[in-house]
């Protein structure tokens, strides 16, 4: 990185004790008012959701001709007051022909150096007295940045000599206004209702965080309301919730029950109490993938056909789980999965694509040995460990931002 010269200081920098009469007829000159066609009109918006609009303009609002700064825009701005770069210079020359400015620092090829936001800071001597500036471009890039930029530091210097300071403070007041506006003003509800829709994405898998995207959707009347569902058919907000909510509690009833079939797989008075259980609870025709190669199978086929094993009825061989047979016809498919989660632990674009097979093979529900103990749905576990590597990757950007500021 160039290393930053600094300009040397004006031999006036401190300003003299005394001024002559001409140093204070010339400063008294620069806080004479403006003429009113030295004046210009900056348009400011005041609305956020037209700030964020496509257009610049939402539906609350209409974009037109404005009679003031002859700008075609939406009618939710204001108009900030602003004296131009050439009739400031022009002021400047009126108060003394032999006003001068220079950046605070030099680069290492001899050019005013600027900051990291792309500000320049300048001294401006007027009348052998001198007042520091900051200007910047708005973000701007190119030539005409740098022009900008210098601009707005003479103006913000100038302000320090009294240079429009009424148009200065009316400006200050016109942008709390604005944004007294902006804090006021109620989000449309097309913006409400796309972020409701993002956080339902979300939660997407999570119970009881979409139970509160609910609540949310409700107290809002966003209930009704016609939005895309995961397959682009426009639905009800709120039935995409319910139909959702209904799946979760669904696969949280399966997963428990698969898990007390699993503990009575070897008892035969433990596997009846399972099918009664089972179709009591209305999981009898819940299929779950079985058998090697998997295939979808009923979970009432499954335990009466494991009675019948047990009780020496039948000539099959028992498989060792509910989820696998002890015939090796073929390699398990959540083996293979497994493995490709141990070799992709620390990488959550391929631990995405993990998850993304696992759903093409009908395995997200199968029960794996955590990380750190006991068995979980191996969708959780990838799912988790997904979340944790993201929130991992944010830490880490946020601690170098916060770096890169203490740096400059």
């Amino acid at each position: 990185m160039a290393t930053a010269i600094e300009a040397p200081a004006s031999s006036t920098a401190e300003g003299p004790t005394s001024h002559t009469q001409n140093q204070a007829d010339a400063l008294a000159q620069l806080r004479e008012p403006f003429q009113p066609n030295q004046i210009s009109k900056l348009p400011k918006i005041w609305c956020g959701a037209c700030s964020k609009a496509q257009f610049k303009v939402c539906d609350k609002h209409v974009r037109q001709k404005c009679n003031v700064c002859d700008a075609k825009m939406t009618d939710a701005h204001l108009h900030l007051d602003y004296v131009g770069h050439a009739e400031l210079t022009g002021r400047l020359l009126e108060a003394d022909p032999l006003w001068t400015w220079e950046p605070m620092a030099f680069d290492a090829d001899g050019l005013p150096r600027f900051d990291h936001n792309g500000g320049l800071w300048i001294r401006l001597t007027v009348a052998g007295h001198t007042r520091l500036g900051y200007g910047d471009s708005q973000g701007k890039t190119g030539p005409n940045a740098v022009k900008e930029a210098i601009g707005d530091a003479l103006r913000n210097a100038g302000m320090r000599f009294g240079a429009a300071l009424a148009l200065w403070s009316k400006t200050d007041m016109d942008e709390a206004n604005a944004q007294k506006k902006t804090m006021s003003t109620e989000p449309c509800r097309e913006d409400r209702l796309e972020d409701l829709y993002g956080l339902m994405q979300k939660r997407w898998g999570h119970l009881e965080g979409l139970r509160a995207v609910k609540v949310q959707v409700g107290e809002e009347s966003f209930h009704e309301s016609q939005v895309r569902d995961r397959s682009g058919s426009m639905r009800l907000f709120g039935q995409i919730i319910d139909d959702r909510i209904r799946e979760l509690v669904e696969a949280e009833k399966t997963q428990r029950f698969i898990k007390a079939m699993r503990a009575g797989w070897n008892d035969a008075a433990a596997a009846e109490k399972n099918l009664e259980e089972a179709r009591a609870k209305g999981l009898a025709d819940v299929t779950i993938p079985f058998g090697t190669p998997e295939a979808p199978t009923r979970i009432e086929d499954l335990l009466v056909n494991r009675i019948a094993e047990l009780n020496g009825e039948s000539s099959k061989q028992p498989p060792a789980n509910p989820e696998q047979q002890s015939t090796p016809s073929g390699p398990d498919p959540i083996d293979q999965l497994m493995l490709q989660v141990q070799r992709h632990w620390n990488d959550f674009s391929e631990l995405t694509k993990d998850m993304a097979e696992a759903g093409r093979r009908n395995q997200l529900l199968r029960e794996v040995e955590g990380p750190v103990g006991g068995w979980v749905p191996f969708g959780d576990m990838v799912t988790a460990r997904i979340a944790e590597l993201k929130e991992q990757a944010r830490q880490v950007e946020q601690s170098a931002h916060q770096s890169e500021r203490s740096a400059a």
